[in-house]
């Protein structure tokens, strides 16, 4: 897990991200892309995977799919960078790319349909599922990002990330909204 000087700058990046999408939001001159960026590497640093997903010095894979702004906004932030002591790999690709090479795995602007698909082609691999989707939480992906109010926020399905063998930092949940599976959800 994440030492103290790593717990401190996610709490501040956990403050900032929280912004407001104001007019304060925009003279921070931060995108919607680069918010989304930011709280997609906050996510893998209060993340833990087990030792067969991702092996000591191997590199931790971010992977967007469907939004070429938060795949260059993730390059320029987080690119190169290390995560406990994993060099971070940030990796743009279609739905039909390799995905399960993914440890992180971003898809913005998708379908129910799609989701449905993307969470099936992962099934049975130690992945972290993010999306702006509305329902991808209930449909069983892990994590959801969205706009309350006029702040960035995310839900998490601590089911979805235990199912893919995943440990969030306790941390991290006490920031999210908690969601759990529902059936309905799911395009019929």
């Amino acid at each position: 897990m994440p030492n103290r000087d790593g717990r401190r700058r996610f709490v501040c990046a956990a403050s900032a991200l929280t912004l407001s999408l104001s007019p304060a939001y925009a003279a921070l001159a931060v995108t919607r892309a680069e918010l989304k960026a930011a709280f997609v590497y906050n996510f893998a640093t209060f993340t833990e995977w087990p030792a067969d997903a991702l092996a000591a010095g191997a590199p931790l894979v971010l992977c967007v799919i469907g939004d070429s702004a938060v795949a260059q906004a993730l390059d320029r932030s987080a690119g190169g960078r290390q995560i406990e002591g994993h060099r971070v790999v940030v990796r743009k690709m279609d739905a039909n790319g390799p995905v399960r090479s993914c440890h992180v795995l971003y898809a913005g602007g998708i379908a129910p349909k799609g989701a449905h698909e993307l969470l099936e082609a992962v099934k049975g691999i130690a992945v972290l599922t993010v999306s702006d989707l509305a329902t991808f939480t209930q449909q069983g992906g892990t994590a959801h990002l969205f706009v309350e109010g006029e702040r960035m926020r995310f839900a998490v399905n601590v089911e979805s990330a235990q199912r893919f063998g995943l440990r969030l930092s306790s941390r991290l949940l006490s920031l999210a909204k908690l969601v759990k599976d529902d059936p309905d959800a799911a395009p019929h």
